[in-house]
C-alpha cells in the first residue's frame, strides 16, 4: 500500500488532530503502542484491498491517501478498534475525533468485518451488530438495537450487504448474504434471505430474490 506518511508521522498527525480539541499527548500515549499503528496499517490495507475505487485501486496499486475522506475515516475507525483492543485506552479521542471530523459514528467497540467500505457516509451510525463481510453503507444508514420484552436485540448481518442511502436494519434481524438495502428502506425486527433486493419500511417490507450470480454482479462495482 502507498501512503506518504509512514507510522510514525500519522501517529504525529492524528496527535496535531486531537490536540486541536483536547490536551491529550497522543503522540507519547503511542510510544509503546508502536503494535497498534502496525496492526492498523495492516487491517486498512486489507480492507481498502478489496475495494473498487479509483481514488484507492489504480492499476493493483492500493492508496492511501489521508485527504480522500472515506479512507481516512476508515483508518481512524479501524486505529480506534486497535486501541479498544489493545485495553490502553485512547481509543474514545481517535473515535470522537472520527465523529467530528466525518460526522459519523462508528462506535470503537464494534466490530466491523474484515473488508468494509462506504461511500459518502456523513450520518451514518454502526452499532453492535455482528457484522459479516464485505460490508458496505452509503451516507445516512443506521445499524442499531431495539428493545423488546425488556431485551435489547441487534441485528445479525451476512456477507456482502450493502445499505444505499439513508436505510437501516434494527433490533432482531437475520440478515443473510448478498442482501441490497433500497435507499429509504427500513428492517425492523424481521429476517431477510439470501440474495435479496429490499424495499420499504418493515412489516410492510418487498423482497425481490435474485440468485447469487445476479448479486454479484450487481455488487462489482463495490467489490474487485
Amino acid at each position: 500500500m502507498e501512503c506518504r506518511y509512514n507510522a510514525k508521522q500519522l501517529i504525529k498527525l492524528v496527535d496535531k488532530q486531537i490536540n486541536n480539541y483536547w490536551p491529550y499527548d497522543f503522540r507519547l500515549f503511542m510510544r509503546d503502542k508502536s503494535n497498534v499503528m502496525r496492526s492498523s496499517i495492516l487491517r486498512l490495507e486489507k480492507s481498502l484491498s478489496a475495494l473498487n475505487n479509483k481514488y484507492i485501486n489504480r492499476d493493483g496499486t492500493i492508496y492511501f491517501n489521508i485527504e480522500h475522506s472515506v479512507s481516512y475515516s476508515i483508518f481512524l475507525y479501524i486505529l480506534s478498534n486497535e486501541l479498544y483492543r489493545s485495553g490502553g485506552g485512547g481509543a474514545e479521542y481517535v473515535y470522537y475525533l472520527n465523529k467530528i471530523m466525518h460526522s459519523i459514528d462508528w462506535f470503537y467497540a464494534v466490530n466491523l468485518p474484515e473488508h468494509f467500505g462506504a461511500e459518502h457516509p456523513l450520518g451514518s451510525i454502526l452499532g453492535r451488530a455482528i457484522y459479516g463481510d464485505y460490508f458496505f453503507i452509503y451516507q445516512g444508514c443506521t445499524v442499531g438495537g431495539n428493545r423488546k420484552n425488556g431485551v435489547l436485540y441487534y441485528p445479525n448481518i451476512g456477507h456482502h450487504c450493502v445499505l444505499f442511502a439513508n436505510s437501516s436494519i434494527i433490533g432482531k434481524c437475520n440478515v443473510g448474504n448478498y442482501v441490497m438495502l433500497s435507499s429509504y428502506c427500513h428492517v425492523k425486527d424481521e429476517d431477510i434471505p439470501d440474495n435479496s433486493i429490499v424495499f420499504g419500511e418493515s412489516p410492510n417490507l418487498v423482497i425481490k430474490t435474485r440468485t447469487e450470480e445476479e448479486m454479484c454482479r450487481m455488487m462489482c462495482n463495490i467489490w474487485r
